[in-house]
């Protein structure tokens, strides 16, 4: 009986002892799921300001991002009309003039000059140089029908608008005027809306012009008359002038068979410039009548 006691309080001992041995890991794993879940709610608010400073980041970037677009779009725009117009360049060395007569699509103020869009009688655009004087009345003439006068100028051959001491010789607009129905009414010599003929005379020839307000500004239209007489009175009429205005003059031409009848008209502000008469047969010039001078214009 005693050694049955013994061997009861020996197993009672043992289930004590492991009893307290596995109490210990279950309070650490407690302890250590407590542990885990008190670090992520500590580490939360860590996580949450990662990643506003992120979205609050991307949002600047991408501001900014914009914003160097902006700035690209506009260096390109420029960069794009400076190309059309070394394109225009290479164009006039092949003998293509640039046009006196357009209507003006668009303005641009660059670095180096003003850059003219201009739309001819034909529809072709043109890219074409001018003082910055033309971009500073933009609304006076974008979208507006314009002449257009050239002056060769010296100007900055830098790629910027910083000054590098380069510098080179081009045709460069210098004066527009807008085109209205009185300008565009004038005669070649320069006469007033009024005037639908003109005598011109040197003494030894005699030409009388009429129905020249048929001309509108548009270089090579018009239906011109022309009556040229001798000093003895004989007289020739021609019909269906053209006229155009380039380089400081008017040109009105007529054809008769083999013979080109010229008329040559220097641009002036009174319009009193002496004209010359210009006949030729085939390439070869038969008549030069200098000195014509304006005798009346009705």
């Amino acid at each position: 009986m005693k050694k049955l006691i013994a061997t009861i309080s020996v197993i009672l001992s043992c289930i004590s002892l492991i009893g307290c041995g596995s109490a210990p890991k279950d309070i650490v794993k407690e302890d250590s799921s407590n542990s885990v879940k008190q670090s992520q709610r500590e580490t939360s608010p860590v996580a949450t300001t990662e990643q506003e400073d992120k979205e609050e980041s991307s949002s600047k970037s991408e501001t900014q991002e914009n914003a160097n677009n902006k700035e690209d779009q506009k260096e390109e725009k420029k960069k794009l009309v400076r190309k059309n117009l070394d394109n225009n360049k290479n164009t006039q060395k092949d003998g293509i003039k640039q046009p006196r007569v357009g209507t003006v699509t668009k303005l641009v103020n660059g670095d180096l000059m003003c850059y003219v869009t201009l739309v001819d009688k034909k529809g072709i655009e043109h890219n074409v140089g001018a003082s910055f004087e033309i971009c500073a009345d933009e609304k006076k003439f974008v979208n507006k029908k314009i002449r257009a006068v050239y002056k060769i100028q010296s100007v900055s051959d830098c790629q910027s608008a910083e000054p590098c001491g380069k510098t080179r010789k081009e045709s460069i607009i210098t004066k527009m005027e807008v085109v209205s129905e009185v300008t565009e009414k004038k005669s070649p010599s320069g006469n007033s809306k009024s005037s639908n003929s003109q005598t011109l005379s040197n003494g030894e020839w005699t030409i009388t012009l009429s129905n020249t307000d048929s001309w509108k500004g548009v270089n090579g239209t018009g239906n011109v008359n022309y009556k040229g007489c001798d000093a003895n009175g004989k007289c020739l009429n021609l019909q269906g002038g053209k006229v155009s205005c380039r380089d400081g003059k008017c040109v009105t031409g007529w054809k008769n068979e083999d013979y080109i009848y010229i008329l040559e008209q220097p641009i002036t502000e009174n319009g009193n410039a002496d004209s010359t008469l210009i006949v030729r047969k085939d390439a070869t010039e038969v008549l030069k009548a200098t000195g014509l001078k304006a005798v009346s214009g009705n």
